[in-house]
This record gives structure tokens, C-alpha cells and sequence, in this order.
């Protein structure tokens, strides 16, 4: 397997072994960790930044590349579901998510060919062209951007393949998502966070703010941090170090491909079946399609970041509904972890059972929706003792 994005990518930092002190610690180096870092970096404090892996590795770095407003419902649905008040809310969160991205390009002069193109959802079939109808028109209510293509406002590669309606969402974006992570971890390494890759964290003993121990192991020996307070941002792994989480959150994995350079396709993101079906066209011509999950659920359930080899020929097979792509070579082949919560909602805040311990996991594919916020979240908790958007996706909400 060889993903796209992190191609020739490798930890750049040294392990951490022996005794340390920290009055903080974050661990995991994805979008959630590097954003916590990073604002803790700007608060003033040092923390010490953990990775098993290096730097975006995970699905911070296996994804399509995605910015996304909502949740993985639907609008309509989401409203079905948490009511229209939360709903809306939770929809503006992710806005604010993305505004707050784009601001850390531009402040931190990041290299991630970020584009805000907006995004484009297509309906597989009738009731499902219902749905997005129906979700176009709550979204415009609430003051979300949200328009129609149908007949020939739909553009026709999609009409060729078969799609007869659409709902183009303005405000969404793109970028290339292990170069805005790497940018953000570059920040906060220069503001004073002090990351150590390829170290694994073995355990978490807290009893209580100020008296919490991290143990980790790496190929250079063990370690073992006394510090004063714990971040954790390992989304589908928390479960593994946190065992609040471990059947609150739920690994998921996602197959990826990338093809070579294409013709100009398409114009932005796409969505369709529901969001089991998802691709774009990078600033280099070259296709990343993912999905098709929903083909063998039980099957895509799990750490082992593996290939299955029934979707990933279903996801050329669906390729080839676009008559310039049919002879287009595919480059790369990967798999990433998501972590699915039970809800569908981000988990974020003090940990039950774990005095201590604050974490954002749980964000349901949808991380480079929701992930920069609540790692900024968990920094304010850290320095203010609050935060509105970890007040809004509380642990206590599974009745703990």
C-alpha cells in the first residue's frame, strides 16, 4: 500500500525515552493533536507532543482531502435525528471549522493547494434524490449555502454517468490534507512543542489533575512522562489507551485509490450514495477516490489498515463510467482508520474514569470537519478550564 499523499514521509523526530516532567501532554500527531499542540504552543505553554507513527500517518493523511460542512447525515436527516436546534448548531460548528482552516493557511503560509471550490452531492436514485432536495432547501433556511443542479445545470460527465441531480454546497473546500497538518505541527514545533514520532503510548495512570503518568515504548526503550495534565487525539485508537472509549468508539476503515494525471474532470468534491461514494480532481490533474464501505460493512471494521480487494475493483469498475478516465492508470492503493462514534458526533472533554485526561476522538469521518476545533477546544481547556465546542459534544451525553 502506498498512500498518496505521504509518499516519502518518515518520522523526522527522535523517540522519547527515560523520565520527563510536562505540565502537558498531547498525544496523537494528526489534525486533532497537531491543532491542540499547537495552540497550547500559543498559549505559552510546552507541551510534550507524542506520535506512534509520524506525523499525519494516520487518517489525518490517508483521506481524500476533503473540508466539509455537516455531519455524515444529511442535513435533513441530521435534523430528523438531533432535532433542528442542535442541528443547526452543530452544522455552524463545522463552518466555523472550516473558516478557522483556512485562516491557518494563510496565517502559517502553508503549501497544502487549498481551494474553496465547494462541494457537489449527487443522488444515486429517486428517494435519494428526494433527500438532498429536501436538505437543499433546510440548509438555505437556516443561511447555508445550497443550490440545485439538475438538466443542464448539472454538468455533463456527471449526466454521461448516469446522475440526473445534484446540490453544489459553496462553502466547502479542499486541500492536500498531510501538508496542512505537517504545516501545522512545523508551527507548533516552533513555538516551542516538543515532539517525539515512532512512540508508541503503552498506558495512561491518572489520578487526578497534576498527579497523571503516560507510559510509551519505542525502539529505543521506554519512557515514562509525570505530568500535570493529558490530551488525547487518537480518534479510532483511544479505545486502545482510554478504555471509556472502547465501545463508544468504534475503527473504521476506508479504501483509497489515486489515479495518474486525467483530463479535467471534475470541479470540486463529490459525494454520492449517501457519502459511501466520494472523489476529487487535485491540482495536479490526478484522481483520489475512496468508499464503497457500505459494499462489505462488517469486513471494514478494524486497525489493520489492508486492502480489499472487492472495492477497491469496485471503485475502478466505477471509474470507468467516465469515458475519459477508462485508461487512466492507478498510482497509489490504501486504507486508512476512521473512528466512528456511536452517535456520529465528536466525543470532546474530560475523560470518565480518567481524572485528568481531556480528548476529542469520534469524529466519524468527518474529521477534517470537525478536528480543528476541538483541538483547539482541548487547549482551552487546558489553559481556561472551559470550552463551548467541547461543551457541545460532551462524554456525559452516553449517560456516564
Amino acid at each position: 500500500m502506498n498512500p498518496y499523499w505521504l509518499e516519502g514521509l518518515a518520522p523526522s523526530t527522535p523517540p522519547l525515552t527515560g523520565e520527563h516532567h510536562a505540565d502537558v501532554v498531547v498525544i496523537g500527531a494528526g489534525l486533532c493533536g497537531a491543532s491542540a499542540a499547537l495552540a497550547l504552543a500559543e498559549a505559552g505553554l510546552a507541551p510534550l507532543w507524542l506520535e506512534r507513527g509520524f506525523v499525519s500517518v494516520g487518517a489525518s493523511g490517508r483521506n481524500a482531502g476533503f473540508v466539509l460542512q455537516g455531519t455524515a447525515e444529511r442535513y435533513s436527516r441530521a435534523i430528523g435525528v438531533m432535532g433542528h436546534d442542535r442541528a443547526r448548531r452543530v452544522h455552524g460548528w463545522s463552518r466555523d471549522n472550516h473558516l478557522a482552516m483556512a485562516e491557518a493557511v494563510r496565517r502559517f503560509d502553508i503549501d497544502c493547494a487549498y481551494q474553496k471550490r465547494g462541494s457537489l452531492q449527487l443522488a444515486c436514485a429517486p428517494a435519494e434524490e428526494e433527500e438532498l432536495l429536501e436538505s437543499a432547501a433546510r440548509l438555505t433556511e437556516d443561511g447555508f449555502g445550497a443550490h440545485v443542479w439538475a438538466g443542464s445545470d448539472l454538468p455533463a460527465c456527471y449526466r454521461d454517468a448516469g446522475f440526473k441531480v445534484g446540490v453544489h454546497l459553496p462553502d466547502d473546500g479542499e486541500l492536500h490534507p498531510a501538508r496542512f497538518v505537517r504545516g501545522l505541527a512545523r508551527a507548533a514545533t516552533g513555538l516551542g512543542a516538543r515532539l517525539h514520532e515512532a512512540t508508541q503510548t503503552v498506558r495512561i495512570d491518572a489520578q487526578g489533575a497534576g498527579d497523571v503518568t503516560v507510559h510509551t515504548s519505542s525502539a529505543a526503550g521506554d519512557g515514562v512522562i509525570r505530568a500535570s495534565l493529558v490530551v488525547v487525539c487518537t480518534n479510532a485508537y483511544a479505545g486502545e489507551i482510554l478504555p471509556f472509549f472502547a465501545d463508544k468508539v468504534d475503527p473504521v476503515r476506508g479504501q483509497m485509490l489515486a489515479t495518474a494525471p486525467a483530463p479535467a474532470l471534475f470541479q470540486c468534491p463529490v459525494y454520492a450514495d449517501h457519502g459511501y461514494d466520494y472523489w476529487r480532481q487535485d491540482e495536479l490533474g490526478r484522481i483520489v477516490l475512496g468508499g464503497w464501505r457500505n459494499l462489505d460493512p462488517a469486513a471494514e471494521v478494524g486497525t489493520e489498515e489492508v486492502l480489499h480487494e472487492g472495492i477497491q475493483a469496485r471503485m475502478v469498475e466505477f471509474l470507468h463510467r467516465f469515458p475519459p478516465l477508462r485508461d487512466v492508470p492507478i498510482t497509489h492503493r490504501w486504507s486508512g482508520t476512521m473512528g466512528f462514534s456511536r452517535d456520529g458526533l465528536p466525543i470532546c472533554g474530560a475523560v470518565p474514569g480518567a481524572p485528568g485526561v481531556v480528548a476529542a476522538v469520534g469524529f466519524t469521518g468527518h474529521g477534517f470537519g470537525f478536528a480543528y476545533l476541538a483541538g483547539r477546544a482541548m487547549a482551552e481547556l487546558v489553559t481556561e478550564g472551559r470550552s463551548d465546542f467541547a461543551d457541545a459534544f460532551p462524554a456525559r451525553r452516553f449517560g456516564i
